[in-house]
Order: structure tokens, then C-alpha cells, then sequence
């Protein structure tokens, strides 16, 4: 394979950065008060460990931030590594709207120095010293205290989210060809489309090629019906009866309140649930699906299902997997049907 070589001092910086974006790293919060008692903070994923003892580690700021002055100069801050059920956290940090970014702001745990609550861990940090460094400065911190707990980080890699838990263990174990599909929400109803001449309603999705992402796959998908939307949490994993292809289905957060819109003769439709969508769809395990999607909602307590032996599992986001029997104990003679 003959290699490519870039100028890197002469070619486009978006260049430059999409090649650094093939470098996978985990996401942190950086946080402080100002001077002035105003809360700064935003999302960085250049961080780095540097010493050990001394306890020392770095992140970067670019001195276009509207923060630069007030990290410059701060005298302590925290640097909070992001669980993967953060990924809302992580979007509000690095948005460039004010109100999005206040709402976050407001939600900042510590009296001192603020930080990221029930984050992956926490680091409070004394300034060590600013370096200047191009574009960007180096904020090297001295950890003065630290805590951590389980759970899986929220990664970062060419650009979107990548997850590292129950999907990637259980695909490596069933070793199945994929299809990924993505439920969208929007005001209590669920996005469904349906194929020209067909009498069906499908979640949209599509086939998974080798070396394709699930991330892009989804935007690519949505963006045909108007809709600018990406990939969240995994909420389901499952393999239909009679289909040797397994499917990842997605929830989906969408950017902005566009209508969806009909295209190349697939017509894309909202169903809440007065209207039973579940009955219009293919497939009892996506029917299943799409029915406790509803119920979740209502409740406001979600989990993951995957498909096991015995029944099938549901992954609580605040606990550990158990059967859906125990989730859901009055549909525990019908399982199968309500997934």
C-alpha cells in the first residue's frame, strides 16, 4: 500500500484535524470560577496524564475560547472524565449556545471549584503552570484531590461518540452481520417511514457494511428525511427469528425542529402512541421494541435489551442487567412480545 504523505504545514487545518481525530481518547469536563464568581467550564478531549509524583496532568484550550481569560488566570480548576450516560453533558460544553450551555452550567456540582457530578472521575487541580503552545494553551494542573467510580467511558473518535460496553461484548460474541436502526422522539410520537407500494411502516435503518460506523450511517439516514440528527445511547440488541443478521437499534437525538420529509418515494411519518404503531411494523422482536419504547418513555426510566437464551435481558441505566421477567414482572408470561 504506497502511503500518502501531508505537508502539515502547508495543507488545510481541517486537514490537520481530522487526522488527529483518528486518535481515540475519552471526554472531560474542565471547570472553574472565575474572579469575578462567574462558572466557566467547557468539553475537552485533549486531555492527558503527565506525572505521577508529583500528581501532575494537562488539557488544552484554544485561545480563541471565550473562557481564555479566565482559565489563564485561575488558580484552581476540575477536570471531570465523562461517563458514557454524559454524552448530553459533554454537548452542552462544547455548544455555542449561551442558553445550552447555562442549563449545564446550573447543574455543576462543588462550592470552591465547580465539577461535574456522578462523572466517570473527578480531578481538582491547583495551577501548576500556563504554557503557551500555537493556537492553544497547556493548563498543567496539580491533582490536589480525586474520586472515581465504575462504569464505561464516554469515547471520542473522527468526530462522533463511540461506545465501549454491552454492544461491542455482545457483537464480538455473536459474530452476525449487522443492521442498525434509530428511534427518534419528538413530542410523545416516534418516527416511522414506509417504502413506496408497501403497506408497511419500518424504523429507518440500513445494513451495516464492514468498516462503516453506525454514527454515520444514522446521520446519513435522517438527513434524507430533513432531519439532522445523531446516535445516542444503544437501546436495543436483538436477532429476529429466521434472520442471520444482527440488529443494534439506536435512540436519536435530533438537531433543530424540522418536519421529516418524504424522499425517493419513502414517506416519513410521526406515530404517538394512541395510533399503535407496533401493529404497523414487521418483526416481533421490533414490534416488541417499539411498545416498550412507549411504556419507558411514560415511566421516564429507560434500560438496554439485548437478546439472550432465556428470554432476553434489559440493562437498567442505573443498574446491572437483569431478566425481563424482573423488569417488567406483568408481562412475564409473554416476554417476546415486549421488547
Amino acid at each position: 500500500m504506497t502511503h500518502i504523505w501531508v505537508d502539515a504545514n502547508d495543507c488545510e487545518r481541517r486537514l490537520f484535524r481530522d487526522m488527529l481525530g483518528s486518535f481515540m481518547t475519552g471526554v472531560t469536563v474542565v471547570a472553574t470560577r472565575g474572579g469575578d464568581g462567574v462558572v466557566r467550564a467547557f468539553t475537552a478531549n485533549s486531555f492527558t496524564s503527565v506525572s505521577l509524583d508529583p500528581p501532575l496532568v494537562l488539557v488544552c484550550l484554544a485561545k480563541t475560547s471565550g473562557s481564555y481569560d479566565t482559565f489563564f488566570s485561575a488558580e484552581h480548576f476540575s477536570i471531570s472524565v465523562l461517563g458514557d450516560w454524559q454524552r448530553q453533558m459533554s454537548n452542552a460544553f462544547a455548544s455555542r449556545d449561551p442558553s445550552v450551555k447555562a442549563g449545564a452550567l446550573a447543574r455543576l456540582g462543588g462550592v470552591d471549584v465547580p465539577f461535574v457530578e456522578e462523572s466517570l472521575a473527578t480531578m481538582i487541580c491547583g495551577r501548576d503552570r500556563v504554557i503557551d503552545a500555537g493556537d492553544h494553551i497547556i493548563l498543567l494542573g496539580a491533582v490536589d484531590r480525586f474520586q472515581s467510580k465504575n462504569g464505561q467511558p464516554l469515547g471520542y473518535f473522527r468526530g462522533g461518540y463511540v461506545g465501549f460496553g454491552l454492544a461491542v461484548r455482545e457483537l464480538e460474541q455473536l459474530g452476525a452481520p449487522l443492521f442498525v436502526g434509530g428511534l427518534l422522539e419528538r413530542d410523545g410520537k416516534v418516527l416511522l417511514c414506509r417504502r413506496q407500494g408497501s403497506d408497511r411502516w419500518e424504523v429507518p435503518g440500513a445494513a451495516l457494511s464492514a468498516g462503516e460506523q453506525h454514527t454515520g450511517i444514522l446521520r446519513s439516514l435522517f438527513s434524507r428525511f430533513g432531519i439532522q440528527a445523531e446516535a445516542s445511547l444503544l437501546y436495543s440488541l436483538f436477532q429476529e427469528a429466521g434472520e442471520h443478521r444482527t440488529t443494534m437499534m439506536f435512540s436519536v437525538e435530533a438537531n433543530g425542529e424540522a418536519e421529516p420529509e418524504s424522499s425517493n418515494g419513502i414517506e416519513a411519518r410521526l406515530f404517538g402512541v394512541e395510533e399503535c404503531p407496533w401493529d404497523l411494523i414487521d418483526g416481533e422482536m421490533k414490534r416488541g421494541m417499539l411498545q416498550r419504547f412507549f411504556r419507558e418513555r411514560e415511566a421516564g426510566c429507560f434500560g438496554i435489551y439485548y437478546d439472550t437464551a432465556d428470554g432476553g435481558r434489559v440493562a437498567a441505566l442505573d443498574g446491572k442487567p437483569r431478566p425481563w421477567a424482573e423488569w417488567r414482572p406483568d408481562l412475564s408470561a409473554k416476554p417476546a412480545a415486549a421488547r
